[in-house]
């Protein structure tokens, strides 16, 4: 049995200000761990430039179709932080609760909650990194004809939080689930191809067109390409893209929240959070 035997989330007396420093030091401890790991990073990018590249050739017979990449560049972006922060996130829970430390950060004044967001919030930066340069590269490379706008800052935000939000729930369910590496990577190429990255999503028959918005990231995806196509964030409020956006994205991240309070609770009474 463990020993902790009181499974409280949030504790007494800890306020929000404390929450909120105690979330920064985990994002403190995760950007020192993910700088440690920064060759890692190197070869992410190396695997999705290589990847991305060979998917366009494949579909174009061994040719880059410019219009074809200027609408699944963004997905790539997206999907490379989602996958990144989603297997880096549940590795990490994964090897601490192998290592027994997921047991004793417990003992923090921290709640679960505050614990858990400020991992996301440094996962959050490696795959920015490996989005930022594929996506300037790309660009810059075959010289994508984009129209940016400041109201893309809308849907660039809410992506990534549905991204982080992806993440969240991986690393909720790793906490319960032993054998979690399997589902995240189908999980993950789910989100690749129905995403927009290998396929513009609106070339989708209209009845999976509907159906794949609830991946991760696709309507995202879908709002973005709006607004670098040149039309008003209005345009994609109107056709309803961007209030389900919204929707998904608050869904998404309290849902990933809520079920890693109750998983870790469980864990503390049943004594699944030190090694299995």
């Amino acid at each position: 049995m463990t020993a902790l035997s009181q499974p409280t989330l949030i504790r007494p007396g800890a306020g929000a200000g404390l929450q909120v420093r105690l979330a920064a030091n985990e994002t403190a401890k995760g950007l020192l761990l993910a700088w440690r790991r920064r060759s890692m990073v190197v070869v992410g990018l190396v695997m999705n430039a290589a990847l991305y590249l060979g998917i366009n050739f494949f579909i174009g017979g061994g040719h880059i179709v410019e219009e074809l990449m200027l609408l699944t560049l963004p997905a790539l972006m997206a999907v490379v932080v989602a996958s990144i922060a989603a297997v880096d996130g549940s590795g990490g829970i994964a090897e601490e609760i192998n290592g027994g430390t997921l047991e004793q950060v417990q003992l923090s004044p921290a709640s679960a909650q505050a614990q858990v967001l400020g991992r996301v919030a440094a996962l959050a930066v490696p795959g920015l990194v490996v989005a930022a340069v594929l996506g300037t590269v790309f660009i810059i490379g075959f010289g994508l004809d984009y129209q940016p706008h400041p109201s893309m800052a809308v849907p660039v935000v809410l992506t990534l939080v549905d991204a982080l939000g992806y993440a969240l729930l991986i690393i909720a369910l790793t906490v319960r689930i032993a054998s979690i590496g399997a589902i995240t990577h189908v999980f993950n190429m789910a989100i690749m191809f129905f995403g927009g990255m290998i396929v513009p999503i609106a070339m989708f028959p209209d009845v999976l067109e509907n159906v794949v918005r609830v991946i991760p990231t696709a309507l995202g995806v879908q709002v973005l390409n709006t607004t670098l196509a040149g039309e008003p964030l209005s345009t994609a409020w109107s056709d309803g893209t961007l209030p389900w956006l919204l929707v998904h994205t608050v869904v998404l991240t309290t849902l990933g929240l809520v079920l890693y309070g109750v998983n870790v609770r469980r864990a503390q009474r049943e004594g699944g959070l030190s090694p299995r």
